[in-house]
């Protein structure tokens, strides 16, 4: 099987099988927009709280907006209760996204802490209750997200998948790793294989779409993660920050170079998707920060360019240091992703180590 072919999910067709994961504080419209154009056949808006949802907060509400170019766009919600994240998801469906999935694997503490994400691991009973009240509440694709266990010594990804599977669900991703496990150690790609294999069972007759996550950073990883797992697609995350080239490459089977013209046109179509989205709000160069680092690897002398992407005051100096950048290497020069560790990453900062970076998790704060 390939990645680059469509696959149906219910009666929604997407085009592949290279989905993109819903990011906390990350997966935003201009981001959203870079992969689609670069091949992620799923995006995702961010985790929302039910409670936010339901409150119609704001913020929320900002961050559920959906471009006109997004043709299929799901969205992600955890919650305390399955009355609460049934209600949301009704709420949702009327909002009109094509697919709706639970959250059921966030490790960030305060959300956890709250009862939501990784917290249902702990309460089996509750991820069943809270999945058929969701399928009650929707007839559009209905999913949920998981990790293979809360802690190493408490696995219970065969349980929780085919609790999930029971309950209705269209599709089911599984983060190969436990809740207390952080990115030193490797994906368990044996653990998703057997989630996925319980999912399966599970729903018996009725087809179950079945996604893999963790480490795909490259079309490799990809395949090796379809082909250990058997999964149906994989759900990038980390691997897309900074290089949404991955989606692409996964569709090509390989990777493909990317040049610094290259390069520099998609940062350059980034920031104008960012200036676009956040048009007039003094925000705006502060939540382009974190992607303009991301983005700033992978090619000689880059270092200096990142730290100063990290203190941009306006989107005019952001596209400066970038023409900049440029204008000091020969357009012919690729970037090279070995020359920095995959295993650095500031949104483990953003969202593990400082315990913020999520929507979720500041409404929790605000309460």
């Amino acid at each position: 099987m390939r990645l680059d072919t469509p696959i149906r999910l219910v009666a929604l067709e997407l085009p592949n099988r290279a989905f993109l994961a819903p990011l906390a504080a990350t997966s935003d419209i201009p981001f959203r927009r870079i992969c689609q154009t670069l091949g992620a056949g799923l995006t995702y808006v961010e985790m929302l709280s039910a409670e936010a949802v339901l409150r119609r907060n704001p913020r929320t509400m900002e961050m559920m907006a959906r471009h006109r170019d997004e043709r299929i766009l799901g969205v992600q919600v955890t919650g305390s209760t399955p009355e609460q994240v049934a209600r949301a998801i009704a709420f949702l469906d009327a909002e009109g996204f094509d697919a709706i999935d639970v959250n059921m694997g966030c490790p960030v503490r305060k959300i956890v802490g709250a009862g939501w994400g990784s917290a249902f691991l702990c309460d089996p009973e509750r991820i069943t209750r809270t999945m058929a009240a969701g399928r009650d509440a929707t007839a559009r694709p209905f999913s949920a997200k998981v990790r293979i266990g809360f802690t190493r010594a408490e696995q219970n990804v065969v349980e929780v998948t085919a609790r999930i599977a029971a309950a209705g669900a269209d599709m089911v991703t599984i983060h190969g790793r436990t809740r207390d496990e952080d990115y030193g150690t490797a994906a368990d790609l044996e653990a998703i294989a057997r989630g996925l294999r319980s999912a399966r069972i599970a729903a018996g007759e009725r087809r179950v779409v079945c996604v893999g996550n963790g480490d795909v950073f490259d079309s490799e990883s990809a395949y090796r993660m379809l082909d250990v797992t058997t999964a149906d697609a994989v759900m990038v995350s980390r691997g897309a920050l900074g290089n949404p080239w991955i989606f692409r490459d996964i569709l090509a089977g390989r990777s493909l170079p990317v040049t610094l013209g290259e390069w520099a046109e998609v940062v350059g179509t980034h920031l104008a998707l960012h200036e676009e989205t956040y048009a007039g709000k003094t925000i705006a160069p502060i939540l382009a920060r974190k992607h303009l680092r991301w983005y700033a690897r992978g090619f000689p002398g880059v270092k200096r360019l990142r730290d100063r992407f990290g203190y941009v005051e306006s989107m005019d100096e952001a596209r400066s240091l970038l023409r900049e950048f440029v204008a000091g290497l020969p357009a012919s020069t690729e970037r090279d992703e070995l020359r920095e560790s995959r295993g650095s990453d500031p949104k483990y900062d953003m969202d593990r180590r400082l315990d913020r970076g999520t929507e979720a998790g500041a409404a929790v704060a605000s309460d």
